[in-house]
């Protein structure tokens, strides 16, 4: 009895090693070359938020190996169909997108969190978002993932926190936050692998 409980425990360590493995079985049956990222969905109260985020993403992507279609021209020929709601945009079947623009897959992202929070004289910016990637012609969600990225300030002597506090209350800066988010959720081990573009394209399997 005691060798049969040593072997099944065994047996689920060695599968909760491995998850990121079959998570992405669908992607690599897939296989994406060309990503279309849609408006971005705002859940924050910030209204700005979503105009500023997207202006943060076709970087990584690229730099991942993929092609990304122009954010602005995709929001254009939305804008001609009569999709200008993120909302609705996320709800049209994912096939629709390859009628429209002959993407192999679109990306779908939700901003959660876009704010300052204040605890006394110390700061954090937070930025949180949701990405998931579907599958153009059969609408299988290929990948998921979650990203925040949290920048905090304040600290030393209390004039210079209530000083550093006050500056980030008038002016608050989130793109290089959006851009490193961005970074940090297509990059392993939770990212997206390596596209066709990237030299690393079908080598990196071993890091999800």
């Amino acid at each position: 009895m005691r060798v049969f409980v040593i072997i099944l425990l065994a047996c689920l360590m060695q599968a909760c090693a491995v998850p990121r493995r079959t998570d992405l079985d669908a992607f690599y049956a897939h296989q994406p070359r060309s990503i279309l990222v849609v408006p971005v969905a705002n859940e924050s109260p910030e209204v700005t938020a979503n105009s500023v985020f997207i202006t943060s993403i076709t970087q990584p992507l690229a730099e991942r190996g993929y092609y990304v279609f122009p954010v602005y021209l995709t929001d254009m020929i939305l804008r001609d169909f009569g999709l200008v709601e993120a909302g609705h945009v996320h709800q049209l079947p994912a096939e629709r997108f390859y009628e429209l623009f002959g993407a192999d897959a679109v990306l779908l992202v939700t901003i959660k969190d876009w704010s300052t929070k204040y605890l006394g004289l110390v700061s954090s910016v937070v930025v949180s978002m949701e990405y998931i990637l579907k599958d153009t012609k059969t609408g299988q969600v290929l990948w998921k993932n979650d990203q925040g990225y949290v920048q905090q300030s304040g600290g030393g002597d209390l004039i210079s926190m209530a000083v550093s506090a006050a500056i980030n209350a008038l002016v608050t800066d989130y793109l290089p936050l959006a851009k490193q988010a961005n970074f940090l959720a297509f990059q392993p081990p939770k990212g997206l692998p390596a596209g066709p573009y990237h030299p690393q394209f079908q080598q990196d399997k071993d890091r999800f």
